[in-house]
């Protein structure tokens, strides 16, 4: 069950109540084969058709790019000889993911490199993609798609399917017959829940958490011939991570996201005329008792009951959002205080 309340600007989103039980989820949804990732793969290319719009005719690096391109053809034409405003060099950068074989295409990003004003209308002609290793894993072309505010400013764009593949881009996740898990969050309590999951539905694995983020199991013998199905098993077991012990606030729009788990201890909170008091007057529990000006909450305060009672003060989000800074560098705040 979660909380989602709105207190003139401020938006307050609360974790599973605690009397609530903390969800269980798949351990693909919290965490990833090691070894799976994406690899990025770069070129150096050249735009034509730009139409007086491309590098300047002085540029070295345009002369030498359209000479050397010329010249896989049989022409010979030397870098002083070239005088085009209607072409211009660019990077062409693509992030691909962990399995990729020949034939396979993906988007490419293409960036102007020299002066030119424009790569709207453009086409980016064959270019190889090198992984850092140097070696060529795709081609690139296509007429470049342009983003930004205004003709002037569009010197960067993309080519949607613009490379394809010529050889296998493959991620390796077996290693000595040992596969780990890496946690998206990393957390103790959750990576011995996960070896504990493991363990119980497959004993064979011997499932161990290393840290925080990390845990190793070997594939039981009997299934190291079909490692995809035996992922697929694993990655479906379900696992009952540790609630959240963050406080997430985002000061532009006002919205505060908090764990079922954090606590406000012990802190006294003063603001021109007013007093906020938790925990530190126990003949008193609701907001609103005592002199004028002053409020009170009882112990066992969560962020939840601390912004309720600020925001009936009459403050405003960003003083909301000063106060609770000011409570976690006093070490009341009992979680992680992270604020963008």
């Amino acid at each position: 069950m979660n909380s989602f309340k709105f207190w003139g600007g401020l938006f307050l989103i609360g974790g599973a109540l605690a009397a609530a039980a903390a969800p269980s989820v798949r351990i693909k949804d919290i965490a990833t084969v090691r070894g799976l990732r994406a690899n990025q793969l770069v070129g150096i290319g050249l735009v034509t058709g730009l139409a007086g719009r491309g590098d300047s005719p002085n540029s070295a690096l345009l002369r030498n790019a359209v000479s050397a391109l010329v010249s896989n053809f049989g022409f010979r034409i030397s870098p002083e000889e070239v005088r085009s405003r209607n072409c211009a060099v660019v990077s062409v950068s693509a992030e691909v993911p962990a399995f990729v074989h020949p034939g396979d295409s993906f988007e490419v990003r293409v960036a102007s490199l020299g002066d030119a004003r424009s790569l709207e209308g453009g086409v980016l002609l064959q270019t190889p993609l090198k992984g850092a290793n140097g070696r060529i894993y795709a081609l690139a072309q296509g007429q470049v798609f342009t983003v930004g505010l205004g003709t002037g400013q569009r010197t960067a764009g993309s080519i949607p399917s613009g490379a394809i593949a010529e050889q296998e881009i493959l991620s390796s996740f077996i290693q000595n017959d040992t596969l780990a898990l890496v946690l998206k969050d990393p957390d103790f309590v959750t990576a011995n829940a996960v070896a504990a999951a493991i363990l119980q539905a497959l004993p064979a694995s011997e499932a161990r958490p290393v840290d925080a983020s990390q845990v190793e199991l070997k594939v039981p013998e009997d299934r190291r011939r079909e490692p995809v199905g035996f992922i697929a098993q694993l990655e479906s077991l379900t696992v009952t991570p540790d609630a959240s012990g963050k406080v997430v606030i985002d000061s532009a729009s006002g919205i505060v996201i908090f764990g079922e788990k954090v606590r406000i201890g012990k802190v006294a909170v003063s603001y021109k005329n007013i007093s906020v008091r938790v925990g530190l007057a126990p003949a008193l529990s609701q907001a609103g008792e005592g002199k004028p000006g002053q409020f009170t909450i009882g112990d066992n305060t969560t962020v939840e009951d601390l912004v309720n009672t600020l925001r009936s003060i009459g403050l405003d989000t960003e003083t909301v959002i000063h106060l609770m800074r000011a409570i976690d560098k006093a070490g009341s705040l009992y979680g992680t205080l992270v604020v963008f």
